[in-house]
């Protein structure tokens, strides 16, 4: 494989961007898991009246994306560190290999992310209809 001089710095280029990524996809699952837990207490105290199924499978399929894409990012950010340790010890086709790996997941993560945040936009979508429903509903009572 052919490898250019500046090589090493593409590893170092990625290398601030996962932690970061996987800071946001953290706090994405802490949002989403208090939400769950808060729903899940109203739904003990039969606080809920009406939750869809099609509600909560839609948190069920965030939550599992948000478990890959923190899984593939943490991939993808362990392959970089391997690709900076390659480069330090003088293997560039093996630091080669494994950037090409390290980006191949930091991909599948972010794809998965824009499947995530459209699924929450639909979320809340559904939750501007109800409340436009219940506007609605208290105007002509009025």
């Amino acid at each position: 494989m052919n490898i250019d001089n500046n090589f090493f710095w593409y590893p170092a280029l990625l290398f601030p961007a996962i932690p970061i990524m996987l800071l946001v996809f953290t706090n994405k699952y802490t949002a989403l898991a208090m939400l769950i837990r808060k729903l899940h207490i109203m739904s003990q105290n039969n606080e809920i009246n009406n939750l869809s199924a099609e509600r909560i499978q839609i948190l069920a399929s965030r939550m599992q994306l948000l478990r890959w894409m923190q899984t593939f990012s943490s991939i993808s950010f362990l392959f970089n560190l391997v690709t900076i340790f390659c480069g330090f010890v003088g293997l560039p086709n093996y630091a080669l290999i494994f950037f090409i790996i390290s980006v191949i997941f930091l991909i599948l993560a972010m794809s998965l992310f824009i499947i995530e945040s459209q699924q929450s936009h639909y979320a809340l979508s559904l939750h501007i209809q109800d409340l436009e429903a219940y506007n609605k509903d208290k105007i002509s009572t009025n």
